[in-house]
């Protein structure tokens, strides 16, 4: 049978199985595309906090992602939280050669409860190194604003913020907008001279661990099977939804979605 589009996740490792390359892992399994890793940190993390970190070596992380293009090869690689400088300048090293067709960058700035997980010198890097290699770049709200150096108000600051992530050198930029108040969740897609607003009613559920990771792993599947951009971020935020939807309880904080909805359910009884 012809094989599986390949996909190169370069992220964390989360113990807790809800975000980072496990979530990639698992939305791409789900996706019928195949998964190849190159871990940037070990994270200690359960569903309420992250309890340890360890990093990486920049080479380290260069090494397992020439192991992976050099042999199997990607048809998309998909960049999760990156660490530092040193990791984005080793990551834009190897991405750079051009052996990867489709590059999605998830950028991993802020996380959820409003930790920054890069600094000044890693945001650089990434806006200015790693951005203009990007198909498309996937920012939460928060995200954005740290990218353009301004905190985001309304819907036409968003907008504006869209177009001035794309003056970074991203061919497409993709706003989740999960972070702001109210029952409609809007996503923001622009082509560099389009907008698509992407409208669904939020999910009660506090399962909501590592939904910012799906999102840009199902774009990254759907990409490598040859779908548009807005058709790519309208299926990825079909699969999340449903993900969220059809999540259960797991842990005692915010456990993760659903990323098998499709194919099982846990055993009730």
């Amino acid at each position: 049978m012809p094989r599986a589009p390949i996909a190169l996740t370069i992220s964390s490792s989360d113990s807790s199985g809800g975000s980072g390359v496990q979530a990639d892992i698992k939305t791409f399994s789900a996706l019928g595309v195949y998964a190849a890793t190159a871990i940037t940190a070990v994270v200690a993390q359960d569903t309420l906090q992250t309890h340890g970190v360890v990093a990486m070596e920049p080479s380290f992380v260069a090494q397992q992602i020439d192991a992976v293009l050099d042999d199997i090869g990607a048809d998309v690689v998909k960049t999760g939280w990156l660490v530092n400088s040193e990791v984005i300048e080793a990551v834009v090293d190897r991405l750079g050669r051009g052996q990867a067709p489709i590059i999605v960058v998830d950028p991993m700035i802020v996380g959820k409860d409003g930790t920054r997980l890069l600094d000044d010198d890693a945001v650089a890097a990434l806006r200015d190194e790693l951005l203009p290699l990007a198909t498309v770049v996937t920012p939460n709200i928060d995200e954005a604003g740290v990218l353009v150096g301004r905190k985001l108000t309304d819907w036409s600051d968003v907008r504006a913020a869209a177009e001035q992530i794309a003056g970074f050198g991203a061919k497409n930029v993709v706003i989740m907008g999960g972070r702001r108040e109210g029952d409609v969740v809007t996503d923001l897609v622009y082509d560099g001279k389009e907008y698509h607003d992407l409208a669904i009613y939020r999910v009660p559920t506090r399962s909501t661990l590592g939904t910012g990771a799906a999102f840009s792993a199902a774009m990254a599947a759907t990409l490598a099977k040859g779908e548009t951009v807005p058709h790519s971020a309208a299926s990825a935020k079909a699969y999340v939804t449903k993900g969220l939807q059809n999540a259960y309880d797991l842990g005692r904080g915010n456990g993760p979605i659903h990323h098998f909805y499709r194919y099982w359910r846990p055993l009730i009884g």
